[in-house]
């Protein structure tokens, strides 16, 4: 009997001790890719801090059941350490949300996706949120001939179709001032660069859709562009608008760096992380389930510190890959 008891006991701290590792070793491994993921096998997944703060709390409450009193606080120690540095400071509203502003300028991002057809959805959701400026991106022929019917509330325009999900166009309701299609670097995807005014104030504006990280020559392109994107911001005397996909999150070294350089605030700050990607929406083969679950926010608003946010949400569903972002923004 006595032997019994002491095995159960020897079990119980056995498998305490694996969750506590295992709950050590998530928390290290997040935090460690966060701000040391340089390298493409590394930064992938820095990307999904959501992810392993859930399954540190899920390990935490299996940590409890345990009763093990000193390796619960510890693994409560570790997912304080997660949440506290990569996940709460996004729903903290910070001093320049505060008192929250007037709306002066209203913007929508939306990926559309090439192989997405629901045109119908995208110029429904466009008429509905009625913005002024309205970027959409992974646009080819057809999605340009489908948006350019939006003219009679966004009668301005700038776009470069491709048909290999690389297509840009923007929209609006203001005047664009010179605006333009570049190229930040030698292999970046085509941008948008202009100047509007909003309420009295003129504002530049960078409408950008970096590659994804799906191969090694698709990274460093990526990384390059978001360089040259910073260098040139920092050339600019007006307050600050740049919108995309950029295909990074908030976590990735490389988006820290950028806003290091560039000064910018994410407009998700005091909103929550809104993830944006993906859905199962083009890609009919990944269940709800999966794409719920690996969700991470990509589509950002980023500003200059005297641009306000009113506020920031997801939109719905438009036959994508990716949410919609719309924003509400004020310049003071």
């Amino acid at each position: 009997m006595v032997s019994s008891k002491s095995q159960q006991l020897g079990l119980s701290a056995l498998v305490a001790g694996l969750l506590l590792a295992a709950i050590a070793a998530i928390t290290l491994f997040g935090l460690l890719t966060s701000r040391y993921g340089w390298k493409i096998y590394l930064e992938v997944f820095s990307h999904f801090q959501l992810q392993y703060c859930v399954i540190c709390v899920v390990l935490l409450v299996l940590l409890g059941l345990t009763r093990r009193r000193l390796m619960s606080l510890l693994g409560l120690f570790c997912c304080s350490a997660l949440l506290a540095t990569q996940i709460l400071p996004w729903y903290f509203p910070p001093v320049w949300l505060s008192p929250r502003p007037q709306s002066d300028l209203r913007v929508l991002i939306a990926n559309v996706n090439t192989q997405n057809q629901q045109f119908e959805q995208v110029l429904a959701l466009t008429r509905q949120v009625q913005p002024d400026l309205a970027l959409f991106m992974e646009v080819n022929d057809v999605w340009v001939s489908q948006l350019n019917t939006l003219q009679d509330i966004l009668p301005f325009s700038s776009a470069e179709a491709s048909p290999y999900n690389f297509g840009i166009a923007l929209y609006s309701r203001l005047a664009l001032d010179s605006p333009e299609i570049v190229q930040f670097s030698p292999d970046s995807t085509a941008s948008i660069t202009a100047a509007i005014e909003v309420a009295g104030r003129s504002l530049s504006l960078v409408a950008a859709h970096p590659l994804p990280p799906a191969k090694s020559s698709f990274f460093q392109a990526r990384n390059q562009q978001l360089a040259a994107m910073a260098t040139y911001l920092q050339s600019l005397s007006a307050p600050v608008l740049v919108i995309g996909d950029f295909n990074i999150t908030m976590w990735s070294p490389y988006y820290k760096r950028f806003i290091g350089l560039t000064k910018l605030k994410n407009a998700r700050q005091g909103f929550g992380l809104l993830p944006s990607w993906p859905t199962s929406g083009t890609y009919r083969q990944i269940p709800d389930w999966a794409s719920l679950l690996f969700s991470v926010p990509i589509d950002h608003c980023l500003v200059s510190p005297e641009l306000r946010v009113a506020s920031i949400r997801t939109g719905a569903n438009i036959g994508s890959d990716h949410r919609p972002v719309i924003v509400e923004l004020a310049a003071e």
